[in-house]
């Protein structure tokens, strides 16, 4: 049987603080990517700034990459949920798996100045895993019209997919190709052209 969204006008109450809670835990994420640099900032001693600058690029550049990461994680999922009354147990163990990998993210972000094939896996599987759960919320969502306001049809879930196949992909390549390293994560410009041919695919079947 599958499960039914709460009742009556909990039902609202319930899923903005689902979102609004999602919407808090981002932001404490997204905060933490610096705290590392703050830190090593806090112990300059009498290093000129633009030494500390230089001597900090790839950890500048990895705070920003994982910046812009975590914040187009919020924003698709600041879509998904524009037209979402409800919620079930379901999505909300999803929601928490979606959570769970965003708070994560700031540990492979800070290990991977020490390179490897295994610390870039762990960064770009990461990341994998949030583009999953949140394939799984965009599912759920779509398959529980209670859990949308009255009159409005699922978003598609295609995006979520291919963006998930994309993802994996960049991590099969990460992996077998260590060399490749976070290059691998090129491969997300493919997203829209995957998506344009699966759209075809399914039209055609």
């Amino acid at each position: 049987m599958a499960e039914q969204p709460a009742e009556s006008g909990a039902v609202h109450a319930g899923a903005g603080r689902l979102i609004s809670f999602a919407d808090a835990v981002v932001a404490i994420a997204m905060t933490l990517l610096i705290l590392p640099l703050v830190t090593d900032a806090a112990g300059i001693g009498g290093q000129s700034p633009g030494a500390f600058l230089r001597a900090n690029t790839f950890s500048l550049f990895a705070f920003v990459l994982s910046f812009v990461v975590v914040f187009r994680f919020w924003l698709a999922h600041h879509r998904m949920y524009e037209k979402v009354t409800g919620y079930t147990p379901a999505l909300a163990w999803a929601v928490l798996a979606w959570l769970l990998s965003l708070v994560f993210l700031p540990f492979p972000t800070q290990l991977l100045e020490s390179g490897g094939a295994l610390t870039t896996g762990l960064y770009i599987g990461t990341m994998l895993l949030t583009s999953t759960s949140a394939l799984v919320q965009q599912l759920i969502i779509s398959r529980t019209p209670a859990l949308r306001a009255p009159g409005t049809g699922p978003a598609p879930v295609l995006p979520a997919a291919t963006m998930t196949a994309v993802m994996a992909a960049a991590l099969a390549a990460a992996l077998v190709f260590p060399r490749v390293g976070l290059w691998a994560l090129l491969l997300l410009f493919l997203q829209p052209s995957v998506e344009r041919l699966a759209a075809r695919i399914l039209r055609a079947a």
